[in-house]
């Protein structure tokens, strides 16, 4: 008789799928770095979104609300919309943080504009702000993840040095 050699089992864990054309700032929270797509709404089940704050305004190209919500909807998947123009004023970036930081602990959030450039500014005030990453470092994450426009960041700045003091 052979004898039964027990070894141990390796489980490779293996990595969250992700939604197409996102960079992870956050262990929760993502930034879609374009507007979003038919592809976006799909992998967002699978990848285990369960919330999407949309920072786009009324009247942006390609913006429809209504079918958004409804993608959102389908895909059981919260969504909060959050307003927010290229120079971000203080306001705009608290009330952001306040409602990324009330989410449940577990959320798994996407954030996005039409771009990246406004998603990736909110989400840096909220990682120097909330979590107390280094504004260099974080600067640097929101500039991969879109942040682009000159007004975009002047606003940023002035609110990153406003929270300091």
């Amino acid at each position: 008789m052979l004898p039964i050699l027990f070894l141990p089992a390796f489980v490779l864990a293996a990595p969250a799928p992700v939604v197409p054309d996102t960079i992870q700032v956050h262990p929760r929270v993502w930034v879609l770095k374009v507007a979003p797509t038919a592809a976006t709404y799909a992998a967002l089940k699978g990848a285990g979104i369960t919330h999407v704050i949309n920072l786009r305004r009324d009247g942006e190209p390609g913006f429809e609300m209504e079918a958004e919500n409804n993608a959102m909807m389908a895909a059981e998947v919260v969504y909060i919309r959050l307003a927010m123009g290229r120079s971000p004023s203080a306001g705009d970036f608290d009330l952001f943080r306040s409602v990324l930081k009330d989410l449940p602990a577990k959320a798994r959030v996407l954030v996005h504009c039409g771009n990246g450039n406004r998603a990736a500014a909110a989400v840096c005030g909220f990682l120097v702000v909330e979590e107390g990453m280094n504004p260099e470092k974080a600067l640097v994450l929101a500039r991969e993840a879109g942040l682009s426009a000159p007004e975009t960041e002047k606003a940023l700045q002035a609110y990153l040095a406003k929270s300091r003091s």
